[in-house]
């Protein structure tokens, strides 16, 4: 109201102020109709779940740099529902989690990568589990390794086929692809549908195991157990320094209709104050622009 009543003469604002129901309404709206425009500009923002966390976050801090842009985080769209999204013009900026294809990059989409983050297994909190090797994990999706050292049942939880989660399980080694596949021909077979799902599954079903990122395990007050994998702890330095190498990589994704300021966040994401903020979510930033 304060914004509207400043644009306004003496006598309209005085009508405003005192609520006047006397003041003819299509006069109003007839004047509200020839005030200039000056709404900020709006970035419309989404993809995969795992990231939407930290995208947030940055867009929070980005407003307050940049008050004349709105950033909008719409709610879980995937890497493909976002590249689609991109590409029809409905979206300034998708966030995913695996390369581009072909198909897509003919469209008229890019991709920029801009952070890592660590893809570690999980566990309900009541397993009793200090750690587990690789070769652990293959049993377990392969079917061979099916209850925990206590005699209570691995209740795993798996991503639907097409998921960039399963990519990532496959390209760890030819076993890990094998198991993967054993595992998705199994009847009966529990599957989450997006990270959120796959993290509140995991967090409240006692034996459960499942993959995901770093950040979906530990953040909105979760109590997984993320399992030390062959003795290495994944952590976000230990992802940096190349300790613990199993990881998901996020790119933003852009297409012909992403406007100017859409590529203005991309460039604050990519900046030393955007890493800094990535860093406090539990992400590598991929690259910082010195001098910003």
């Amino acid at each position: 109201m304060s914004t509207l009543v400043a644009l306004f003469p003496s006598y309209l604002r005085q009508c405003l102020e005192r609520k006047s129901r006397w003041f003819p309404v299509a006069l109003l709206l007839s004047i509200l109709s020839a005030v200039p425009a000056t709404a900020a500009q709006v970035v419309t923002i989404s993809g995969t779940g795992a990231s939407l966390m930290s995208i947030r976050l940055l867009a929070d801090a980005f407003m307050k740099a940049n008050p004349q842009v709105r950033v909008e985080v719409l709610p879980i769209l995937g890497t493909g529902g976002s590249i689609r999204a991109v590409i029809a013009g409905k979206l300034d900026i998708g966030v995913g989690s695996r390369p581009l294809k072909d198909e897509e990059r003919n469209a008229g989409v890019a991709a920029v990568l801009y952070a890592r983050v660590p893809f570690v297994f999980g566990v309900h909190r009541d397993v009793k589990a200090d750690g587990i090797t690789l070769r652990e994990v293959v049993d377990i999706y392969a079917g061979r390794k099916t209850t925990w050292d206590d005699g209570s049942p691995i209740r795993l939880i798996l991503r639907p086929e097409g998921e960039s989660d399963v990519d990532v399980l496959r390209a760890i080694s030819k076993d890990m692809a094998a198991a993967v596949n054993a595992a998705m021909q199994r009847v009966g077979m529990f599957y989450a549908m997006n990270d959120h799902e796959c993290a509140s599954t995991i967090n409240v079903t006692p034996g459960a195991f499942g993959a995901l990122t770093l950040p979906m395990a530990t953040q909105e007050e979760r109590s997984i157990r993320v399992l030390p994998l062959d003795g290495v702890i994944p952590t976000r330095k230990s992802l940096a320094d190349g300790t613990y190498p199993h990881q998901k990589e996020f790119i933003f994704i852009t297409g012909k209709a992403s406007s100017d300021a859409a590529m203005r966040f991309i460039g604050y994401a990519r900046s030393r104050k955007g890493a800094a903020i990535l860093s406090r979510a539990g992400l590598v930033p991929v690259r910082v622009d010195k001098g910003r």
